[in-house]
């Protein structure tokens, strides 16, 4: 009976708030403005309100510059290090690789003078052998 009790007040509690809200809420606009039209409202109620003239191309331009320039110091050297980061990266692959190749030519050029130098040491004992000279 107490849960009822409750229930009760907290229906009659609801009643009350719905009677004092009175008539319903008006409907929200359906064409809501985007961020650009708003940003661009707000920046004209500025100028008006300052007294300002809009600003002219040139110094539209010149403000893109000062904002690029500021930019390129405040991100330059972050710029630079994930590049070096990079370039380290790659780099590190590409010596290791050209050292690989490398290891592998010399290798086969130390095999093939030994091998030639052996054949010529071969072939001069086997001419001086042939020869009947005494071995040395």
């Amino acid at each position: 009976m107490a849960t009822n009790d409750v229930l009760g007040k907290a229906d009659a509690l609801l009643q009350r708030h719905r009677a004092a809200r009175g008539s319903p809420a008006a409907d929200p606009p359906t064409d809501f403005p985007v961020l650009t039209e708003v940003v661009q409202a707000a920046a004209q109620a500025k100028a008006a309100a300052s007294g300002a003239a809009p600003l002219s191309e040139a110094e539209l331009a010149q403000i893109e510059r000062d904002l690029r320039l500021e930019l390129l110091t405040l991100l330059g050297p972050e710029f630079e290090r994930l590049v070096e980061a990079q370039v380290h990266e790659r780099l590190g692959g590409k010596i290791d690789e050209v050292m690989g190749l490398t290891r592998k030519v010399l290798e086969a050029e130390i095999r093939a003078a030994v091998r030639d130098a052996v054949a010529r040491v071969i072939a001069e004992e086997t001419a001086r052998l042939k020869a009947g000279q005494p071995g040395g």
